[in-house]
C-alpha cells in the first residue's frame, strides 16, 4: 500500500494556519474535535447543504472553526451516503474520527498546486482506510475479511474521488454526484483492491474515475 508522507492536501492559506494553532495544544485540539462530534450528532442530512469539503478548493470564506465543523459533518455524510449506495448496510462511520482527520490534516503543508488530482485522490483514500473510519458495529467481530476490506476501499475510493471530481460542467447535485462516483467504484471494484499496492496503477485508476464522472 502507498506510504503517506506528510498529507493528502493543502489547505487555503487562512484555515491551514488556524488549524496549525490548534494542533500546538493537544487540549485546545480534543476540545474542538469534541464540539464538530457533537454537532455532527446533531445533524440530520440536508442535501441543499451537502458540500464538497473545503479543502478541495480554494475559495473559502468560512471562519476556520466552522469550516472545520462543516468539513467534518460533509466527509461524515458522504461516507455514509456512498456506503448506502454500494449496499453496504453493517458498516458504521465513526464521527469523531471525521472530526480527528479533518482536525489533524489541517496542519500538514502540501503543495496542492504540485500534486495531480488524481494524487490527491489517492492520498485521501488511503488516509480513510488506514485511519479506520468505517467499522464493524460493536459486538461484531473485526476480522477484516477480504469482503469487508473489500467494502472499505470502495467506499472510501467514491469518497475521495466526489471530494476532488471537478464540479461546475453539469448541473448534479452533490448527492447525484456522489452517486455517480459510486457507480464508477463500483465497476472498478476488483482493480481498485487489487492495484491500491500499486502506486501508478492506482493514481491510472483515479485519473480513469476522474475522467468518467
Amino acid at each position: 500500500m502507498m506510504m503517506i508522507n506528510n498529507g493528502p492536501r493543502q489547505l487555503p492559506e487562512q484555515f491551514e494556519s488556524a488549524s496549525s494553532n490548534f494542533l500546538q495544544n493537544s487540549e485546545i485540539l480534543t476540545g474542538t474535535v469534541d464540539k464538530i462530534i457533537q454537532r455532527i450528532l446533531g445533524l440530520e442530512f440536508d442535501p441543499v447543504m451537502f458540500a464538497a469539503p473545503s479543502f478541495a478548493s480554494t475559495d473559502v470564506t468560512k471562519d476556520a472553526h466552522e469550516a472545520m465543523s462543516t468539513d467534518a459533518s460533509n466527509l461524515y455524510f458522504a461516507l455514509s451516503l456512498s456506503a448506502k449506495h454500494l449496499g453496504v448496510s453493517d458498516l458504521l462511520v465513526s464521527e469523531a474520527i471525521c472530526a480527528k482527520l479533518i482536525a489533524e490534516d489541517g496542519s500538514f503543508d502540501w503543495p496542492l498546486a504540485e500534486q495531480s488530482t488524481e494524487f490527491l485522490c489517492s492520498q485521501l483514500c488511503i488516509r480513510i482506510i488506514n485511519m479506520n473510519i468505517l467499522g464493524d458495529p460493536p459486538g461484531v467481530s473485526s476480522s477484516h475479511n477480504a469482503d469487508r476490506a473489500m467494502d472499505v476501499a470502495i467506499i472510501a475510493f467514491a469518497t475521495a474521488l466526489w471530494v476532488y471530481v471537478e464540479r461546475g460542467k453539469f448541473s448534479d447535485t452533490e448527492p447525484e454526484l456522489l452517486e455517480m462516483c459510486c457507480s464508477v467504484a463500483e465497476q472498478k471494484r476488483n482493480k481498485i483492491t487489487q492495484n491500491m499496492a500499486e502506486e501508478d496503477r492506482f493514481l491510472a485508476l483515479f485519473k480513469y474515475a476522474l475522467e468518467t464522472v
